[in-house]
């Protein structure tokens, strides 16, 4: 049975796609991380996904607020 609030994962590659689909340009980062920059916001930094697995669900949550994709106040 699946849970319908349970989003499916996100990596590095999945979140940099759905950033830039939102307007987000890739620029110079670390060797392991990607920097996503848009004018009026702050960069975010994405981490390389270490396990394989995905983003734990906080981090996911946490990116998407930062990029005004979710409610809240980041």
């Amino acid at each position: 049975m699946s849970n319908p609030g349970r989003q499916r994962a996100h990596n590095q590659r999945s979140m940099k796609r759905l950033l830039k689909a939102n307007g987000w340009t890739e620029t110079t980062g670390g060797k392991h991380v990607v920097k996503m920059t848009k004018p009026g916001h702050r960069p975010i930094t994405l981490p390389h996904d270490k396990g394989g697995g995905g983003y734990p669900a906080g981090l996911t949550i946490a990116i998407m607020r930062q990029a005004g994709l979710r409610g809240g106040d980041g």
